[in-house]
């Protein structure tokens, strides 16, 4: 059960959270996230860009959002991502390898920068300067920013998921979260 009640279970909560949160399948992240309403209705426009508008691929934002739970021990990002994944060409095999990608042969050599500097970041905060000029052969500099962005955005993410222990729907991982975002 989650430390803190979701929003739409408090009686403070404005009309226009309790409408927004109506929605059916409205994820409990998001009823968390709506306690503060200020940040509820600007939340989801850094991940609404991170989803739709930025021109890191799909393949490599989800394989850092899935590096980035198994880093944080976030189960609840892990669960709602697979699918997602999957969704935009992540193999089953390269689920399976994310946690240690290091010995897995199934990443091409782009996705195994992604996954060194998701570890980097997730972990250390800083990534290192040879992983950054290494992806600089492959990516352009709005790619990168957008990559480290994404993993910062998730690693916040499952901060606020695990230390506020934010319960699983019972739809968990049934439904790709990106189709609600189109």
């Amino acid at each position: 059960m989650a430390l803190l009640p979701y929003a739409d279970q408090n009686k403070d909560a404005s009309p226009e959270i309790l409408k927004a949160l109506s929605q059916p399948n409205t994820l409990n992240v998001a009823k968390m996230i709506a306690n503060s309403e200020p940040c509820f209705k600007q939340f989801g426009k850094l991940g609404g860009a991170l989803f739709t508008k930025a021109r890191l691929s799909p393949k490599l934002r989800e394989i850092a959002i899935l590096k980035t739970a198994k880093a944080c021990h976030s189960v609840y990002e892990w669960t709602q991502h697979v699918p997602a994944a999957r969704h935009v060409g992540v193999t089953e095999e390269q689920v399976a390898a994310i946690e240690n990608w290091q010995n897995a042969k199934c990443f091409s050599e782009l996705e195994r920068l992604v996954l060194q500097l998701t570890d980097e970041v997730a972990v250390n905060v800083k990534g290192r300067r040879e992983t950054v000029e290494a992806l600089k052969k492959h990516l352009s500099g709005a790619e990168i920013v957008e990559l480290i962005l994404t993993i910062g955005n998730w690693r916040m993410v499952a901060g606020l998921l695990e230390t506020l222990e934010v319960d699983l729907e019972p739809f968990a991982g049934k439904f790709n979260i990106l189709e609600r975002l189109r």
